[in-house]
């Protein structure tokens, strides 16, 4: 069974769970309750009249049985919980597809989808570089305009500079507004994509890939440190960054790399993506490395 299967079990079994509750509730409620009980089988057999046909009084019935169960402090949330889910509700499918809370349930459960470490955007900002400074006002504003401004947030320039903290603080601002995310660096990123494309010799084989193709923001720190593997880092790169953007999904991009250094590396294709006006920010950031320099 795959991760996704198995939070899709997960979500319809917890809410067999909730209506078993709401049913425990109602039953608990009419053996308490004989005014409550009464109301209830009269309603039972003007329902079954209806059913049958016969002369009955169904409405004035319901309302009865209404009215004592608001006597009762009984309500319908108490009897039939609503949906965890609105958007799937709670089936873990929304058009034949995993729902977001599918999604965002799979990539919560394992650790290893945030290897970067969570950071505070407000500190972070207060304490950045000055060469990095005033691009924490751009993040805000990709940020603000989740989940539909432009998708991709390129970083490029020089080491030490505070990308990675930038990076990491923005992943946690908006996991904070319910963004399920995913953090890697550009080597984690090649072992998920050689574990996927090798799966067959993997004994329980844990997919770590789909999640990156799926999660509402993606984060690949340090691109370009990364080992080229023949018929895999830059194929499964290219698939990666090009289902994102035809989702246009938010995905933001470390580098030490300049644009031309990524286009020789990756291709046309995916620097065409990458460097896309119409849905990427880029931003290139040059200062003296702030890890061996005094501020």
């Amino acid at each position: 069974m795959n991760v996704y299967t198995y939070a899709v079990r997960r979500i319809t079994d917890r809410r067999r769970d909730d209506l078993d509750r709401g049913l425990e509730y109602w039953r608990n409620a009419l053996a308490s309750d004989e005014q409550l009980r009464a109301a209830f089988a009269a309603y039972q057999d003007e329902a079954i009249k209806k059913a049958q046909k016969l002369p009955n009084d169904l409405e004035g019935a319901r309302a009865k049985l209404t009215a004592e169960a608001k006597r009762a402090g009984i309500t319908k949330e108490k009897i039939e919980p609503p949906c965890r889910c609105e958007l799937c509700r709670d089936t873990g499918y929304v058009n034949g597809k995993y729902c977001k809370c599918v999604i965002k349930r799979v990539i919560q459960s394992n650790a290893e989808n945030m290897v970067l470490p969570t950071v505070d955007f407000a500190a972070a900002q207060k304490t950045a570089p000055k060469a990095i400074s005033k691009v924490y006002a751009a993040a805000k504003t990709y940020i603000n305009e989740y989940p539909n401004g432009k998708p991709f947030f390129i970083l490029t320039g020089s080491s030490g500079t505070g990308k990675t903290v930038l990076a990491s603080a923005t992943a946690a601002e908006l996991m904070s507004r319910g963004a399920a995310v995913v953090t890697v660096t550009a080597f984690e990123f090649v072992r998920r994509a050689k574990d996927y494309h090798t799966q067959f010799a993997i004994e329980d084989y844990y997919d770590l890939f789909t999640p990156m193709l799926d999660c509402d923001a993606l984060v690949i720190d340090d691109l370009g440190t990364e080992t080229m593997l023949k018929n895999i880092t830059r194929e499964y790169f290219y698939t990666l960054i090009n289902e994102r953007w035809m989702r246009k999904k938010y995905t933001l991009i470390t580098t030490n790399l300049t644009p031309n250094q990524l286009l020789e590396r990756y291709g046309e294709a995916v620097f065409s993506r990458l460097c896309d006006k119409n849905s990427a920010n880029l931003f290139t950031v040059s200062a003296p490395n702030a890890r061996i320099t005094k501020a």
